[in-house]
């Protein structure tokens, strides 16, 4: 039995590498620059002139338009990412809901910054979203804290969530908290801390 399990763990893990290794020589074969042990999932829209750092993770509904850069270590997913946009290192989206991420173009994501999808986050054209450490949480789990709910009861009653929206030509420093609910006006400055 042990025998049976082990093989199939690693039958598994064998599929899968050879699944990413299909998806990742498509994408390379059209031109675009992916390093190496990238994650990719299935339906990852991506053109000839993406490029893809070290250890980064494409995971479910990423669309790259023409000219997007992703950093190293960076992990995507719920986003649809503007022409010509820069995503820094160490970011992260995380999330717990049906929200997404839409970033317009020209616009900069950077380093070490957390995306929440809980809700969803629209962002303009031309902004820039310094790092490190900036956040934009689309969730709040001040309730469970106060009325003592358990983690794992993520209901929305208990964890609200709002959208965030930030217009076109805004500056965000770094190490700054854009928390659910919040709307920045075009050509603002949100200075850093």
């Amino acid at each position: 039995m042990k025998l049976h399990n082990f093989l199939g763990y690693h039958k598994s893990k064998v599929k899968n590498w050879l699944n990413q290794l299909i998806i990742i020589n498509r994408f390379r074969l059209i031109g675009a620059i992916i390093l190496s042990e990238t994650q990719i999932a299935k339906g990852t829209i991506l053109y000839p002139d993406n490029k893809i750092g070290h250890h980064s993770g494409l995971d479910q509904n990423v669309i790259m338009s023409p000219g997007v850069s992703i950093g190293n270590y960076t992990k995507i997913s719920n986003i649809q990412i503007g022409e010509n946009s820069i995503i820094e290192s160490w970011v992260g989206c995380t999330g717990h809901g049906e929200g997404k991420i839409i970033i317009g173009k020209e616009s900069y994501i950077g380093i070490s910054n957390i995306l929440d999808w809980s809700d969803n986050i629209i962002i303009g054209n031309f902004v820039h979203i310094a790092g490190p450490s900036t956040g934009l949480w689309t969730h709040s789990s001040s309730q469970m804290c106060l009325n003592g709910i358990p983690l794992k009861d993520k209901g929305k009653c208990y964890r609200p969530t709002a959208p965030i929206s930030i217009g076109d030509n805004v500056y965000i420093g770094g190490n700054c908290t854009i928390y659910p609910g919040v709307k920045i006006g075009h050509h603002s400055i949100i200075a850093p801390n």
